[in-house]
């Protein structure tokens, strides 16, 4: 019975705490993916205004590796 005392109590103390340091670390590094995520958006964007050629190309490239990722299919 101590034994689940005792882990009930640590249990209520790390609910109340938070996650502490994690999430302060998981919050930057989400932070900074999101800016340098914006920044290749605004050079893609700023690509496809000047060369809306090579645009359209790159994003037939993405187009067609984001369905690569996709569930595969059963091969008969």
């Amino acid at each position: 019975m101590a034994e689940n005392e005792n882990l009930d109590r640590l249990m209520g103390r790390l609910t109340l705490e938070g996650a502490g340091p994690l999430a302060q670390l998981s919050s930057a590094a989400t932070n900074a993916l999101m800016v340098r995520g914006r920044e290749i958006v605004a050079s893609v964007r700023e690509m496809t205004e000047e060369r809306p050629l090579i645009g359209l190309w790159f994003a037939f490239q993405i187009g067609f590796a984001a369905g690569r990722w996709g569930p595969r299919r059963a091969k008969r």
